[in-house]
């Protein structure tokens, strides 16, 4: 059986991958570092494939505007909280007020989240070794715990999505993913039934990842029994980026 250490490594690698790479495809203009050293390279080139294309275009306009607030003010400052009509501050100290601190917050740890979850089941199905079981475990512990919030803590800070030198946003959006993350590997059964049944599979797909998208909360009414997580996890896997980003694992 594979070791806790390396499944640690390979799946934080396919989180760290599908995570950044996520939040760039979804129209995030700002620079795309260097990946942290526990994951493959994504470059450029990377972006340019079909797979990051579909993904730019399946969400609604509403969603995308969210994940983009504050872009070109600073970014968002979430250790700041609400405005006082309830919207994001933005690192110059204005506020956006179409985008709500708290939309902004559960839209971003959502995406990451199911990104991340995307990328473990990808490891679970490449490799025999490694079990749904042990994914438990990991974020059941402690100590597993703790490596993946450093990584994802990693990825926040060198993604620049927060403003520059954000310690206390940064520590909130890794809390929020990763709270996200542990309440949904509860069970192997959770990592299982992340991409619901075929046909709630197909429903979502052509209701909230096909353009011009709706809300999470029409998509929900147009496919019960699923949750915003399920439904983001479905347009990444729908995208074919978590195959690609099996390959840069590998």
């Amino acid at each position: 059986m594979v070791s806790i250490q390396k499944f640690v490594q390979n799946s934080g690698a396919a989180f760290v991958c599908l995570g950044l790479s996520s939040l760039a495809w979804l129209g995030w203009t700002g620079p795309l570092p260097a990946i942290a050293q526990l994951s493959p390279p994504v470059d450029a080139n990377t972006l340019q494939n079909p797979a990051s294309q579909r993904l730019l275009q399946m969400f609604s306009t509403d969603i995308q505007a969210t994940v983009a607030a504050c872009a070109e003010r600073g970014k968002v400052n979430l250790a700041a909280g609400a405005g006082s009509d309830g919207a994001v501050i933005c690192g110059d100290g204005s506020t956006q007020s179409d985008i709500s601190y708290a939309s902004y917050l559960d839209t971003l740890s959502n995406i990451l989240a199911a990104s991340g979850l995307v990328g473990f089941r990808t490891v679970v199905e490449a490799d025999p070794r490694v079990t749904p079981e042990m994914l438990v475990t990991v974020f059941s512990s402690p100590e597993g715990t703790a490596t993946f919030y450093n990584a994802i803590q990693s990825v926040i800070v060198q993604s620049q999505l927060l403003p520059a030198n954000a310690e206390d946003s940064t520590a909130l959006l890794t809390n929020e993913v990763v709270g996200k993350l542990r309440d949904n590997l509860r069970s192997p059964a959770d990592l299982e039934g992340l991409l619901g049944t075929t046909e709630q599979y197909v429903q979502v797909v052509d209701n909230f990842c096909t353009a011009p998208g709706m809300s999470v909360d029409q998509a929900q009414q147009e496919t019960p029994g699923l949750t915003p997580i399920q439904l983001y996890a479905i347009c990444v896997q729908e995208s074919g980026m978590a195959d690609e980003i099996l390959q840069l694992v590998n």
